[in-house]
């Protein structure tokens, strides 16, 4: 087994910058729930990803992975873990020997451990930065990770192409890099039409589904500036938009499965909870179906997408499916 991972330098200023946006889950439901709240759209997007509305992305990428290789994997790595959801499914459901998870909030790692602790999962949580891995480190030996692991993180990452070289100087020749990642535009600056279609499907809405938990009357959806989106959390899409494009530098990218989010995400967002009720189905359906169909007509794009990537071995590097 490996060394015990040590505590890199980190950014402290920054690193109580994200406590204060990610250390508290009670913030982030004070208004309202959110779209994956909801049982629905949760089926929806796996569906969408995997093809089969039970089966969630992680699920799907270990069983690629195992078509390829026995499981367990010897170590996994995950890249902004947060408060530690995904690496305790991991551990649950015996897909490695080994779990590693970095985040640069502390708050999120006292979160991820405690709960780690109450399901009685191994997991090593290491206070680091994505913007510079800690590779050479005790616990972080290149070649040491048979996969890494990007959920709902990357984007946050403002030194992509450092954080790349990294996770593929991590990797085992031929390691698997995994993406579940919004994609979409920086910042949250959308186009006016997607802004548009958001506002249309909330104004069909009755009152009583578009008030918030926290009783507002949802309307007149607006884009957030950026100087709103970084007062909020400075790593937020910051390069969100090349994610993806600058994944072909280090990577031979095996699956790209493009999902939802584009409307729902935000029309959902703070009042999920009114669509929990059998009265309030039909209303949820009509507003995924119509997201669906802007999608299929071309006039909105999906700004999340799941990636199953692994380290390049041939000398010439293909063309890159997102250019």
């Amino acid at each position: 087994m490996s060394q015990s991972p040590s505590v890199p330098d980190i950014d402290l200023e920054l690193a109580s910058r994200l406590d204060a946006a990610w250390g508290d889950p009670a913030a982030w439901v004070a208004h309202g729930l959110h779209w994956t709240h909801l049982p629905a759209v949760k089926a929806r997007l796996h569906e969408q990803v995997t093809g089969d509305a039970s089966v969630e992305p992680l699920e799907w990428f270990f069983s690629v992975v195992a078509a390829h290789q026995p499981l367990p994997l010897r170590r996994v790595l995950f890249l902004g873990c947060g408060q530690g959801r995904d690496e305790r499914l991991v551990a649950r459901s015996a897909w490695a020997d080994e779990i590693v998870a970095i985040d640069l909030s502390a708050k999120a790692l006292d979160l991820a451990r405690e709960q780690a602790k109450a399901a009685g999962a191994r997991i090593r949580y290491v206070q680091a930065d994505m913007n510079s891995l800690p590779v050479g480190q005790s616990g972080f030996e290149p070649g040491s990770f048979d996969a890494v692991l990007g959920i709902s993180s990357v984007h946050h990452c403002a030194n992509l192409e450092d954080l790349y070289a990294g996770v593929a100087q991590l990797l085992a020749p031929a390691g698997w890099f995994y993406l579940d990642e919004y994609v979409g535009p920086d910042r949250f600056q959308c186009a006016n039409s997607q802004l548009r279609f958001m506002n249309q499907l909330v104004d069909m809405l009755p009152h009583h589904l578009r008030t918030t938990g926290d009783g507002q009357l949802k309307g007149n959806l607006w884009r957030p500036s950026v100087d709103e989106v970084v007062a909020v959390d400075p790593t937020e899409a910051v390069r969100s938009s090349e994610v993806l494009p600058l994944l072909d530098h280090h990577f031979d990218v095996f699956e790209h499965r493009p999902y939802g989010g584009a409307l729902m995400r935000v029309v959902l967002a703070a009042i999920a909870q009114n669509f929990m009720s059998a009265e309030a189905e039909p209303w949820l359906h009509a507003l995924l179906r119509a997201e669906d169909d802007l999608f299929r007509s071309g006039r909105v794009q999906p700004d999340l997408a799941c990636v199953i990537a692994r380290v390049r071995t041939a000398t010439t590097a293909p063309p890159s499916p997102y250019r």
